[in-house]
């Protein structure tokens, strides 16, 4: 057995509310609040195949709660746009855009003080992954292809 893909990225907070007006309003994920099992209200969503949550520490009362363990890093299709729009609800990003590798790149940091990076990827990196799918590197096929023995 092999890991497959990365299935969620949960991030832990002790102000769960206020980490997720910022992701919703300001970075402007679609996350809608969730309850399930004995879990406290939380909020989540999918981005592309991966389900993204933002978690009150009391839903993990094993885990310590740490800044800077995880750096998230969101694709923007117009990185000058996505600058400008920070600029309105007064967030400077910590550095302009730069050009790194196949990529522009620009990164702030969260209510938390997590380091989230913005990329606008470049074509050679959408060719890539498109010739990853063509090669079967879909999930989805992937998974209907998926014979354990």
């Amino acid at each position: 057995m092999k890991v497959e893909f990365l299935s969620a990225v949960i991030l832990v907070s002790k102000n769960h509310d206020r980490l997720a007006e910022f992701y919703k309003n300001v970075i402007g994920l679609p996350l809608e609040d969730e309850q399930h099992g004995d879990t406290h209200k939380h909020y989540g969503c999918e981005l592309g195949d991966l389900h993204f949550a933002i978690h009150p520490i009391e839903n993990f009362k094993d885990s310590a709660y740490g800044v800077g363990s995880v750096k998230l890093a969101f694709e923007v299709f117009d990185i000058q746009a996505f600058v400008k729009k920070l600029e309105t609800h007064k967030i400077q990003p910590l550095y302009p855009p730069r050009q790194q590798g196949p990529m522009l790149i620009t990164a702030i940091n969260d209510p938390d003080g997590n380091l989230i990076e913005f990329t606008q990827l470049g074509e050679r990196w959408f060719k890539y992954l498109e010739e990853r799918r063509q090669k079967g590197h879909d999930i989805l096929i992937r998974r209907k292809s998926y014979n354990p023995f």
